[in-house]
């Protein structure tokens, strides 16, 4: 596999990790309102992820430059990002994403009952056809902004990367073209720093923009479970007797360690040396099972939850801190590498937007 290819792949994994993100916290969301839901909609959104990821992998003509979705979305192109959400570019991907209406069909293949994930879902239950549009419609809303997610936090491994380390003339020349520098001009690290810096603000600003101008029916309401909620006690339960579970699967031959042979003649009620392995398995098993039950009770019942908020803004404000704490470590880096004295872009550097 090439680097560009390698690349390629982690732009694309890494924008669906926010992506998924966003689309877990709205299937709870949905879930919340709607209960019926519950057994159906994790299924659709897997399929219309399996068609963004699809349609991610796609490459889009820019004049002779054929680029893929997931590194346009990646890049600081913003005219490239604007194009794949406009309406009326060649490059768009909101068709490929929102199942166009039936009249737009017309003449070509509506006349097949069973021609896009509308009416494959509306065939097993109509009422489905409208929950596989909703959730075409988060896909649009968050796929930008968990782009920008992705691309924020990758930013800020790169500015803390050319704030700690020395950089090499091989380094410092890809920075000729973005720099505006002539080829007889001179880069010092100081001016990557400064440089890398600016990208990070363009990103979170870009973000908070689109945050200020969220329509409340496109908001993400998150509600975070409290400590000590007794579907967390069962769950942290469940897990400890799996891996009990996972170990003793693990060497089927083994004799068991005593510790254990007089813990489950406890449990099992029974002489030491009448437990073997696969009885303790059998136990665990019915352990597991039983808490996995109690565990689906307890989530349905379980209110044991803060207030609600909104999950972008509050993405919003701890990105601020994140940017604000990274501002202030370049600053103080690029006035070492000046001898102590800052520069003049340095009083001037401005802060994030709202």
């Amino acid at each position: 596999m090439s680097t560009e290819s390698r690349a390629g792949d982690r732009n694309l994994e890494g924008i669906l990790h926010y992506l998924n993100d966003y689309l877990a916290i709205r299937e709870q969301q949905t879930i919340r309102i709607n209960p019926g839901v519950a057994g159906v909609i994790n299924d659709m959104v897997w399929v219309q992820v399996t068609n963004l990821r699809r349609v991610m992998s796609k490459t889009k003509a820019f004049g002779p430059e054929r680029l893929r979705v997931a590194d346009i979305l990646a890049s600081d192109d913003e005219a490239k990002r604007r194009s794949l959400f406009h309406h009326a570019d060649q490059n768009s991907i909101i068709f490929e994403i929102m199942n166009k209406a039936e009249d737009q069909h017309r003449g070509r293949v509506s006349e097949m009952p069973i021609h896009d994930m509308r009416t494959l879902f509306r065939a097993l239950n109509p009422a489905l056809e409208v929950l596989v549009e909703l959730i075409q419609h988060w896909i649009l809303w968050d796929l930008p902004d968990a782009a920008d997610m992705y691309n924020f936090d990758e930013q800020m491994k790169r500015c803390a990367y050319v704030r700690t380390h020395d950089l090499s003339e091989a380094v410092l020349h890809q920075y000729m073209i973005p720099l505006h520098k002539r080829p007889s001009d001179t880069i010092t690290r100081a001016e990557v720093i400064r440089f890398e810096l600016h990208r990070l603000e363009v990103i979170l600003n870009r973000f908070l923009t689109r945050c200020g101008e969220e329509e409340p029916y496109q908001m993400i309401i998150r509600r975070d479970e409290l400590p000590g909620s007794a579907a967390n006690r069962e769950l942290l339960l469940v897990a400890k007797h799996l891996m009990t579970l996972e170990h003793l699967e693990s060497a089927p031959s083994e004799p068991l360690e005593a510790q254990l042979i007089e813990y489950y003649a406890q449990v099992l009620n029974c002489p030491a040396d009448q437990v073997t392995r696969k009885r303790a398995i059998d136990y665990e098993n019915r352990v597991v099972a039983n808490g996995k039950r109690a565990l689906r009770e307890l989530l349905d019942a379980d209110r044991n939850v803060g207030e609600p908020y909104n999950y972008k803004h509050a993405q919003a404000q701890q990105r601020k801190q994140m940017f604000e704490a990274e501002q202030s470590a370049c600053l103080a880096a690029v006035q070492a590498l000046n001898g102590g004295n800052p520069s003049p872009s340095d009083a001037t550097a401005t802060q994030p937007d709202h």
